[in-house]
This record gives structure tokens, C-alpha cells and sequence, in this order.
């Protein structure tokens, strides 16, 4: 399709797609990581020059806009936060918008995960060092039920109802 585009041949996004670009910025000697996070509105160009446009909304409502080639060394990461059904290939009319009405867009079922970073060489481990293993926490089993076992009172607990207090509504006594 045309409003699709794939990145690094590993996650494939659209327009309409909330997503989060990390961007590998530079200020001096130091490099950082920087997310953007927005909204995509329109995918344009094709083959090498592919790119793409995510529109945010800042602090004081201010619209702000990013151009991103699809092959840039600058991307180091595009994880996809919501899936958004549209009806165009090019959302421009967001730009008009102010507010909450400017970020909604009807949302399609995403599970979580659906991110794809660039791997970055990380340092050797020297030797007799074990990398660190992450501990999973195991659910303890359910109780089994057992033939002929002694039953064991069980305490009952009163549910209370939840939802719309009934209004009362008082009678008013006319005296003359």
C-alpha cells in the first residue's frame, strides 16, 4: 500500500499509527537518545527516498512536525504505541485542529511490543564475568481437589452493590 511504509525490514507502520522514533541526537561529544512521540500524517516518496511525517502536540498546544527519511543513520528506534484505522492516505487536517480533537483518531487493537530497534555492539565481557540473568516469578499452583478429604468451612463474604444510589425524593407538607 502507499500509506504504508516498512523500517529496517523489521516493523512495518502506516499513516494514522501513533509512534515513538528515537532518534540518536549529538551535542558536542556526547550523544544521546531523543523520543518523539506522534502521530504519523502522511508517507510520501518511494523507495530510497521514502519519508515520513509525525506531527505532535507540544506544551501550550503548539503543533510540531517532524520530516524523517526512512534511511536515516539518525533513527535508532520505532516502536508503534496505537494502530489508527483512517480514511486517507494524507491526514493534513490535524493541522487545523486544536486540543484533545487534534491527537483522535479511531484506535485498532495493538499488542504490546511491536518495537524494533537497531542493535548497538555492546561491550565484551571479560573473563570469568556472567552477564545478569533476570529472574521470572512463578504463580503458585491452584489448590487440587482431593476425594474423601475433611471439608473446610468456608467464610462468606457479603458483596455489596455497586452502581447508582437511589434518590429519594422528599414529600413536601403544605401547611396552611
Amino acid at each position: 500500500m502507499a500509506n504504508q511504509i516498512k523500517w529496517a525490514d523489521k516493523i512495518e507502520f502506516g499513516v494514522g499509527d501513533t509512534i515513538k522514533v528515537s532518534l540518536a541526537v549529538k551535542e558536542g561529544e556526547k550523544s544521546r537518545n531523543q523520543i518523539f512521540q506522534g502521530i504519523v500524517i502522511a508517507i510520501r516518496g518511494d523507495g530510497e527516498g521514502k519519508n515520513f511525517i509525525v506531527r505532535k502536540i507540544a506544551t501550550g498546544g503548539v503543533g510540531v512536525e517532524k520530516i524523517l527519511p526512512i534511511n536515516t543513520p539518525t533513527i535508532t528506534g520505532i516502536e508503534i504505541v496505537k494502530k489508527g484505522k483512517v480514511r486517507r492516505a494524507k491526514l493534513y487536517y490535524l493541522r487545523d485542529l486544536l486540543g484533545k480533537k487534534a491527537t483522535k483518531i479511531k484506535d485498532v487493537f495493538v499488542k504490546k511490543g511491536l518495537k524494533a530497534m537497531i542493535e548497538v555492539p555492546v561491550e565484551e565481557l571479560e573473563e570469568g564475568a556472567t552477564p545478569a540473568v533476570k529472574e521470572e516469578k512463578v504463580r503458585p499452583e491452584a489448590p487440587t481437589k482431593v476425594k474423601n478429604a475433611p471439608k473446610v468451612e468456608a467464610v462468606k463474604v457479603k458483596k455489596v452493590k455497586k452502581g447508582p444510589k437511589k434518590i429519594l425524593r422528599k414529600e413536601r407538607q403544605f401547611t396552611r
